[in-house]
């Protein structure tokens, strides 16, 4: 029986079962052996984020948040080619003035908060190509299991602006200062074996990527619901306190900055004319 975790929610809790699944136009969320997938279905934008798949994502972290039979939350993109090219630009290079893109910024670098300290484990399965924001919503998970030969980049400094769904806060607090620094700065891509051997992924797989991070999580998912929250609320606790809110969301201040410079708009122009071509 197939059956959405909005159905299936009674009394504050998902009932959804192993092995269900629910479609959307942005996403698809399974539950398979206390593992629950969310996955972004825009192949044709490069697993692009909109604001549908904002809200869709949203969703899903509080579902998982609500259910007990779900022990860890495995993020990835439809298809082969990517995982998630960051912000669709069709749909954000609209926004012109500094308040405009906060707005939008401030959307996702809260969903994304909220996934960095979500009191389940989380994983970005990097199925294909990662790029700008779709580093930042890797970073935000615990581990990066990535596809051997995926290319992966925090490339926003070539559009002329920095990270904003709070990449780079993320970023400095999960690798060395020099080697996060040097990757936001030189703003190149990376393969994901190259992104192994410095600690931004954690594991390379050859092909079978579902089945294989399925087996790499079974010494998780065969714990309790209640040790696994406890470790991660042990974990995320130097993320709630204020000062790093007050970092995170500064950062999100600067790029709404950038936004609206004449030399973003320019960058942004002459991006999507060459793609286009």
């Amino acid at each position: 029986m197939r059956f959405s975790y909005l159905e299936g929610k009674k009394n504050g809790k998902a009932n959804k079962k192993d092995g269900d699944a629910v479609k959307g136009r942005g996403k698809m969320i399974e539950k398979q052996h206390g593992i629950v997938s969310f996955t972004i279905c825009r192949p044709a934008r490069r697993n692009a984020i909109d604001y549908a798949v904002m809200d869709e994502l949203e969703q899903a972290l509080t579902l998982v948040e609500q259910d007990d039979e779900a022990k860890v939350l495995v993020i990835t993109g439809e298809g082969e080619e990517a995982f998630c090219a960051g912000g669709d630009l069709q749909v954000f290079h609209q926004l012109k003035t500094k308040e405009e893109a906060h707005a939008m910024l401030a959307k996702m670098g809260n969903i994304l908060y909220r996934l960095l300290t979500l009191s389940k484990p989380t994983v970005a399965l990097i199925n294909g190509t990662a790029i700008g924001g779709g580093c930042e919503l890797a970073t935000a998970c615990d581990f990066r299991f990535a596809r051997a030969g995926a290319r992966l980049g925090f490339v926003q400094a070539n559009l002329a602006i920095t990270t904003g769904w709070g990449g780079a806060t993320m970023l400095f607090e999960k690798m060395p200062y020099d080697q996060a620094l040097n990757i936001l700065l030189r703003a190149k891509t990376m393969t994901a074996e190259e992104a192994e051997h410095i600690g931004f992924v954690h594991r390379v797989f050859p092909d079978s990527l579902r089945e294989r991070c399925e087996k790499e999580l079974r010494e998780y998912t065969n714990k309790s619901t209640a040790v696994l929250r406890a470790y991660k609320e042990a974990a995320v606790a130097r993320w709630k306190t204020e000062q790093f809110r007050q970092r995170f969301f500064a950062e999100i201040e600067r790029c709404a900055y950038l936004w609206e410079s004449e030399e973003h708009d320019q960058a942004v122009q002459s991006f999507l004319t060459k793609r286009n071509k």
